[in-house]
């Protein structure tokens, strides 16, 4: 049984051998890619664990996740958004077969929830890590959300913010002092600020906090 295990692994290891791999870039990683210059950069940031339970909220059609998936294993991803006509389960399986060309079987396992406005609608105390990718400047009830989603973090929790420049006449920019100032009203610890413009953005920032 055990020499069965053994080839099991070694055959999974050599599949994922000769399957392509994929550029860092939007296409495949999704908005995401564009606030880090190169997967060690991404995966230094977030610092993920297996075992983890990691929700992105405002993820749009899930990208993100599936690209994070390329590079992380045994994590259970929440995709929350409030837009059904992106994130659905339908579409979110065809994104998932695209990325399956790159690695399959996918190790990482994903829950989708549609949230409110003022509500993510994600289990409480369930998250190790709740990501916010160009999502910060889209919250029309920024301190409902913020509080919503300081309940969907476990102790110890941490929440990380990419932001840069949003050129739509419809947003409210945030600069990384702003952001700094409403999260931290909301009972979070600032533990890393860093960040700069790269991929054509401007004021591009990465900001990482933890609940108290």
């Amino acid at each position: 049984m055990k020499l069965l295990f053994t080839i099991s692994l070694a055959l999974f290891g050599l599949a994922n051998y000769f399957l392509p791999e994929p550029e860092f870039s939007y296409k495949i990683y999704g908005n995401m890619a564009n606030f880090f210059e190169s997967k060690n950069d991404l995966l230094d940031f977030f610092e993920f664990n297996k075992g983890e339970t990691v929700a992105e909220v405002g993820t749009g059609d899930g990208k993100n996740l599936l690209g994070l998936s390329l590079l992380t294993d045994s994590i259970k991803f929440y995709a929350q958004d409030i837009n059904t006509k992106t994130l659905n389960q339908n579409h979110f399986d065809k994104l998932k077969a695209k990325i399956k060309k790159y690695k399959d079987p996918l190790t990482n396992t994903f829950e989708l929830v549609t949230g409110e406005e003022k509500r993510s609608l994600l289990p409480d105390n369930s998250c190790d890590k709740i990501i916010l990718s160009a999502t910060f400047h889209e919250f029309t009830y920024m301190n409902e959300m913020m509080a919503d989603l300081y309940k969907k973090l476990k102790p110890g929790g941490k929440l990380y913010v990419l932001e840069s420049v949003c050129f739509s006449k419809t947003h409210k920019n945030y600069s990384a002092e702003d952001a700094i100032q409403i999260i931290q009203a909301h009972g979070f610890n600032l533990l890393k600020k860093d960040g700069k413009d790269i991929n054509g953005a401007k004021g591009l920032y990465r900001l990482v906090f933890v609940k108290k």
